[in-house]
């Protein structure tokens, strides 16, 4: 390769590396901080106050040694906290029927109705469950969770089994619009 060959070469690869920066060399730019302070963030929680209990037919039962049989409704009642802060805060408030165990045909046989009041007001059903907001921040939500065993099981479906109660749930989670 002759030197006017080389030096054309060398030449052709200075310009394409000039080029290649040259978008970054000519470009100018300027900043202001805006001022302002930090952002906090709020916060969700639910805490049981006082005793929780179960019933059947209005009259309390030991949940620990009930034999339920088709039709029964039975009553979880309990009282929570709701802390709930927070701007444009909207959570939803829901009894998990997923944490009821047991894997069994008794355990599917269970239908579940979630109810809750505060300050005696019945909160509106949204969606999957009950619409919880900041608005009620620092407020006790009276919750009643029906558990429903279906009239409808029948031979010896479900007879002699156990459902697990003992993991059951009350969820307050956030709904992000």
């Amino acid at each position: 390769m002759n030197k006017q060959t080389k030096g054309a070469i060398a030449a052709g690869a200075a310009a394409l590396l000039l080029a290649g920066g040259a978008g970054t060399w000519a470009a100018w730019s300027a900043s202001e901080t805006v001022g302002g302070d930090g952002v906090q963030s709020g916060s969700l929680s639910l805490t049981q106050e006082g005793e929780a209990g179960w019933a059947v037919g209005g009259e309390p039962i030991d949940i620990t040694t009930f034999k339920a049989v088709p039709g029964d409704v039975l009553t979880y009642s309990a009282s929570f906290l709701v802390g709930a802060e927070g701007n444009n805060l909207s959570a939803t408030l829901t009894a998990d029927l997923g944490s009821i165990g047991g894997g069994n045909e008794l355990a599917d046989r269970l239908g579940i109705d979630t109810t809750a009041t505060i300050d005696g007001v019945a909160l509106d059903p949204s969606g999957e469950g009950l619409e919880i907001t900041d608005e009620h921040n620092d407020k006790v939500v009276d919750v009643e969770v029906a558990i429903t065993f279906d009239p409808d099981t029948s031979g010896t479906e479900a007879q002699g089994q156990q459902a697990d109660l003992s993991e059951f749930s009350v969820t307050l989670q956030q709904t992000i619009s």
